[in-house]
């Protein structure tokens, strides 16, 4: 864990009406940043909000770092409302990371949503730093209507097969992101050695965890949730272990479990 207390907004796109991405420069940040990390960012100088807020990294190329939020209370508007040049205390990166794919086995990237981003930044670090085929991924996306399709414009420069969901059957395949997941697996993953990430609502990673354990695929879920401190003191984001009355951490054990891990 590292304090950053000046990254720079370096740029800003909006993406939808409530969604942004946000490229910062902060080289002690993005130089340690592996997927599925997050960082704790301070949205403002005082103290209120006095809680700084959890945010997935989208992507780290070594000296600067980006994140892609929706704004769904206060201290994401106040984020939105960001200008080039503005400078931000973060502290991170925090969390754990994905297990790398075996030998042999493919990559299915399963998003729901604003998840996309560790995924994102996942595929990316498995092609670049790690030579694995792009063929070898599959990269499922889960959306609720076409309007929300430019959430993807960076997905799409990937080159991976990549294929989409809607809620209302405009864009892709009608249904949730696990239904077409299950419809893949009918038709012919099952008759390939396959390794499932995923990063989405909690319903749908519910379910795709339960797709996974009964098909015995390895499943990793990378879980959101309230984060105040997200250093493991406020209990805020504790997950119930599956089978033991006990709770993990998401900040400090995450946010990367094994579907068999958690009972969401």
């Amino acid at each position: 864990m590292i304090f950053n207390p000046g990254v720079r907004v370096v740029e800003k796109k909006q993406l939808l009406p409530d969604l942004f991405h946000l490229k910062f420069e902060g080289e002690s940040l993005a130089s340690r940043a592996v997927p599925a990390n997050f960082v704790q960012i301070k949205v403002s100088k005082g103290l209120d909000p006095i809680f700084r807020r959890p945010m997935s990294i989208h992507y780290a190329d070594g000296k600067t770092f980006e994140m892609v939020f929706r704004t769904v209370g206060r201290g994401t508007h106040i984020l939105s409302q960001a200008e080039i040049d503005q400078e931000f205390d973060c502290i991170g990166p925090l969390g754990n990371s994905f297990k790398l794919p075996e030998d042999g086995e493919r990559a299915v990237m399963v998003a729901g949503g604003v998840g996309f981003p560790p995924l994102y930044f996942f595929s990316r670090f498995l092609v670049e730093k790690h030579n694995f085929p792009k063929e070898n991924i599959l990269f499922l996306l889960g959306m609720k209507t076409v309007s929300e399709k430019p959430m993807a414009d960076d997905l799409l420069k990937l080159d991976i097969p990549l294929e989409f969901s809607t809620d209302d059957g405009s864009f892709g395949f009608h249904g949730f992101v696990t239904d077409l997941f299950e419809a893949h697996y009918a038709k012919k993953l099952r008759h390939e050695k396959i390794r499932i990430y995923s990063c989405g609502p909690n319903a749908m990673m519910r379910r795709l965890g339960q797709i996974a354990l009964s098909f015995k695929v390895p499943c990793q879920l990378s879980l959101e949730g309230a984060m105040p401190c997200g250093v493991g003191t406020c209990l805020g984001c504790a997950v119930k272990m599956r089978g033991r009355n006990d709770y993990y951490r998401v900040c400090q054990e995450g946010p990367v479990f094994d579907a068999e891990e958690v009972e969401l």
